[in-house]
């Protein structure tokens, strides 16, 4: 298995036991740690891939966004790093935190299939719009394949935590 099928295979069972406990424990913030940067930037692009760049803020993954930027550091995406921490910076200069986007949703019943416009309205619209011509500015395949190069550098940690 080379990096990129290995960084395949922790994107599929990082969403399960035992891997999924890092995340919910909050050892994810923890960027010094190999495990966190690889699932911080597959959180990230997942996210994003499925929901696009203002859900990353204000789902759970967006309580680990300053790490993520921290963790897209940590495997040579510098200018990906700089772009998500302005997206951060126009994102909280608009309120758009992940609580207050939480708080938001609060009254929503879960399941409900609903888009960002829809549930917040048109508050902040320009801030949205920012935030998606910066998200535009993101390297997403570079982003993958750096990634994949960091999972092949920790080939030997990556493989134990998928019990490999």
């Amino acid at each position: 298995m080379n990096g990129e099928d290995l960084l395949d295979a922790f994107a599929v069972k990082a969403y399960e036991p035992p891997l999924s406990l890092h995340r919910e424990s909050g050892r994810i913030a923890d960027v010094s740690d190999p495990v966190s940067v690889i699932m911080l930037v597959v959180d990230l692009d997942t996210e994003v891939s499925m929901n696009g760049i203002t859900d990353f803020i204000g789902n759970s993954t967006g309580l680990y966004a300053a790490e993520t930027a921290q963790a897209l550091e940590q495997i040579g995406c510098q200018k990906d790093a700089g772009v998500l921490r302005q997206i951060l910076d126009a994102a909280h200069g608009a309120g758009m935190t992940h609580e207050a986007i939480q708080a938001e949703r609060s009254g929503v019943p879960p399941y409900t299939v609903t888009s960002f416009s829809k549930l917040h309205g048109t508050k902040r619209k320009e801030a949205v719009s920012r935030i998606e011509r910066l998200h535009r500015l993101m390297d997403f395949e570079g982003i993958r394949r750096k990634a994949a190069d960091y999972v092949a550098e920790h080939e030997t940690l990556v493989r134990r935590v998928l019990g490999r």
